[in-house]
């Protein structure tokens, strides 16, 4: 392995050795944050110590980073804090811990550049970190046109932003079975690089990203959309619903060419079960195809412009 977060065997031992990735992930060396983008952290650390910021330009920046995001909800949700409900809204969070906190938690931080040793033609982290971030803000314009979202908005762009952060866990803690992975999938033009995981670790990105998060103390109502973000059900269950949320979502924006995150798909996404479903589910006044379809793609050139000038 390349990343030094767990021992390394030697040639000869490595096939028989080999951990599994629930193994690595009950490591205690593996419960540390996952790494960030360079150019995210550095704006954020810049902004914390300027007098001069305002809270919302610092909230705008960290809720464009998985891992930063991921680490202010877990130590709002820390038995340190013990806030009396979980806590899954960035802003909320940053309210409890502060900007003290927020600038260790920063300095604490590792960068995906220098220490995630996978080539860039497997895939590419921007590409990624815009993948994701454009998915978390999809997710959220969609459920607020639900006629029931069930959730706070801020809930649904987590689940959106989180939901292939179990692609990060796998990319620092074994390397060489995600670069595997993701070649074939590069090779074979794969739809859903989940169907080569499950093959090759017996689990998808979607199962390991939620086993993450819930050892970092992320609340159940964001994890579990992202459990079941590959599972394809339509069930009458919350989860169920959020998932299917992110799974259009994640085909939008994979239609509008916003980031990459390792699946070659060229699937119509309006003519997905889960758009049927969706449009279905919209308030009543936003039910005529084409009018639902504008208003897509109106956001997704919004989020375009946004999540572009924050990451590039």
């Amino acid at each position: 392995m390349s990343t030094q977060l767990l021992d390394d065997p030697s040639p000869s031992q490595a096939q028989h050795n080999r951990k599994s990735i629930f193994e690595c992930l009950e490591d205690p060396r593996a419960t540390a944050v996952l790494p960030s983008l360079k150019c995210i952290l550095t704006e954020l650390d810049s902004l914390t110590r300027r007098g001069s910021s305002h809270m919302d330009e610092i909230t705008r920046l960290v809720r464009q980073d998985q891992s930063v995001s991921m680490q202010v909800l877990r130590i709002a949700n820390s038995a340190y804090y013990a806030p009396s409900t979980p806590i899954a809204d960035v802003p909320a969070a940053l309210l409890y811990i502060g900007l003290s906190t927020l600038r260790g938690a920063i300095a604490s931080t590792r960068c995906m550049e220098t220490t995630c040793h996978i080539k860039q033609d497997i895939l590419d982290w921007k590409e990624f970190w815009i993948h994701s971030a454009s998915v978390g803000h999809l997710t959220m314009e969609l459920a607020s046109r639900l006629r029931d979202p069930g959730l706070p908005f801020e809930s649904f762009y987590l689940m959106g932003l989180f939901h292939d952060i179990g692609k990060v866990v796998l990319a620092c803690l074994m390397p060489e079975e995600f670069s595997e992975i993701y070649t074939r999938a590069a090779a074979e033009g794969a739809s859903s690089v989940a169907v080569l995981e499950v093959e090759h670790l017996g689990v998808d990105h979607g199962l390991i990203g939620a086993w993450y998060m819930e050892r970092q103390g992320i609340p159940l109502t964001l994890r579990e959309p992202v459990r079941f973000h590959h599972s394809g059900i339509l069930e009458d269950r919350p989860y169920f619903h959020h998932a299917a949320l992110i799974r259009l979502a994640d085909k939008l924006v994979h239609a509008a060419g916003l980031g990459k995150s390792g699946n070659a798909t060229a699937e119509d996404p309006y003519a997905s079960l889960e758009w049927e479903w969706y449009r279905a589910l919209r308030e009543p006044d936003r039910g005529d195809e084409e009018i639902a379809r504008a208003s897509v793609a109106r956001q997704i050139a919004k989020i375009s412009c946004l999540v572009r000038e924050t990451i590039l």
